[in-house]
């Protein structure tokens, strides 16, 4: 039997697996105009919210936290919140802001697609815009007939949010329904992320990760990140204006990258402070955190050195470490077409030591080192609660699907007295792949 073999992906089977996932999505939308069923826990609910000025909060929600999330094939893998925070009345598409948790699975990008979930349960699919895993912040585009509500970003500066009380929504992609929790705004680091992130009291889930952080004036003031316990902390939308201001600028964001998190030595846990060596110098900042392969770990930093100087400027304290940082980044940007700068970083350990670093797109994946979540191939995880997990389509049996060269039924092949699985040779070319056994 001759066999002609292609290279194939699931994107070719866009076509059946979006039919499909709307179809199996659309069963769980919520109703429209129809007055959910009430309980006391409902009214405890409100209760907790009342000090918020209702009209404000009522209209931010109904602008915001979309579900966004990451599918292969039909099946759905990674859920986040989003806000929308752009559109345009050109084109018909908004721009939705959330997590770049969504594109930080390390295998080849082939075949994934990233869906965006509306509160009225429409389903739209979303392609990819901005990705900065320093921030761990991602931007995607999707089109829709109707115009899609959005809120601006404000921009108080980060220290201005210390004791602020605020509400994290999420956004529950298979029911759609809206959750809340309140809390209040800390300027302390939470110990995960870049050194511009602050801390919240509020509760939250996974699904919470990249929805809005509101304020009771109803301002969407940071979005969420998770923190693998049962808080969310957000990253302030200054930060988030900044970033996006040099993408539409420049179309590509560089940062540094020594490899290293830092963090006050006044922040530090009581257990953790009395195992430092005596503390010298001016500078309060010091190495939280070296992560392998990096230039600070090449130069041999350790967990502990003070953080003395970034190029000339000296350094008192981890929060001016991550404002110089920001302001040479920026400055980057108009250098990095044409040559590239040497950043230092001077760090005072035993011996003192000068870390040069590398210049890096805010796209590459070694600025993850400093977050938190699942490295593992995205493929192989098991499918969300909710998911679609029956088999799409039949290979060779649905007549309303193409097959692509190199399948087989059984009819069309032969096999030496074995039972044929409707499968090909195996290839010796690793870029020649026979599915259908991930044809789920």
């Amino acid at each position: 039997m001759f066999c002609v073999f292609i290279s194939i992906t699931l994107k070719q089977f866009f076509p059946v697996y979006w039919s499909k996932i709307q179809k199996h999505y659309e069963s769980s939308a919520p109703p429209r105009k129809v007055m959910p069923k009430l309980s006391p826990l409902d009214f405890h609910r409100k209760k907790e919210l009342r000090c918020y000025e209702d009209r404000e909060m009522r209209s931010a929600i109904m602008y915001i936290a979309p579900l966004v999330s990451y599918f292969v094939g039909v099946r759905r893998k990674v859920d986040c919140s989003g806000v929308i925070i752009d559109w345009d009345d050109a084109n018909g598409q908004a721009t939705v802001l959330t997590s770049s948790k969504l594109m930080r699975s390390p295998s080849e990008r082939d075949d994934y697609y990233i869906v965006v979930r509306l509160e009225n349960g429409k389903i739209l699919l979303a392609e990819e815009n901005y990705v900065d895993y320093y921030h761990n912040i991602a931007t995607f585009k999707v089109n829709s007939d109707v115009k899609l509500n959005h809120v601006k970003l404000s921009s108080p500066p980060p220290e201005s949010l210390q004791g602020v009380g605020v509400v994290a929504l999420r956004r529950d992609f298979h029911t759609c329904k809206l959750s809340e929790s309140s809390g209040l705004i800390s300027t302390e680091y939470p110990y995960f992320g870049c050194e511009l992130l602050v801390s919240s009291t509020c509760s939250s889930s996974q699904t919470g990760e990249g929805g809005p952080l509101i304020t009771k004036t109803g301002q969407v003031c940071g979005i969420n990140f998770f923190d693998g316990y049962q808080c969310v902390h957000p990253l302030p939308t200054s930060v988030i204006s900044s970033c996006l201001d040099r993408w539409k600028n420049n179309g590509v964001v560089v940062r540094p990258w020594f490899g290293l998190s830092v963090i006050d030595i006044a922040e530090l846990p009581h257990d953790a402070f009395e195992t430092m060596p005596e503390f010298c110098g001016d500078s309060t900042a010091i190495v939280k955190e070296v992560y392998e392969g990096s230039p600070a770990y090449e130069a041999a930093v350790s967990p502990g050195d003070s953080v003395t100087a970034l190029n000339e400027y000296p350094v008192f304290c981890a929060y001016q470490y991550a404002q110089a940082l920001s302001s040479v980044s920026r400055k980057l940007g108009d250098y990095y077409t044409y040559r590239t700068p040497h950043i230092m970083l001077t760090v005072k350990g035993n011996p003192s030591r000068t870390v040069v670093a590398d210049i890096l797109r805010v796209d590459d994946m070694r600025f993850c080192c400093s977050w938190l979540g699942n490295d593992s191939d995205w493929s192989c995880m098991e499918p969300l609660v909710g998911s679609q997990t029956e088999p799409e389509f039949d290979i060779g049996v649905n007549t309303n699907v193409s097959l692509p060269l190199g399948f087989v039924t059984d009819t069309e092949s032969e096999s030496d007295g074995d039972t044929n699985t409707g499968m090909v040779d195996d290839s010796p070319d690793d870029e020649m792949r026979t599915y259908p056994d991930i044809l789920y």
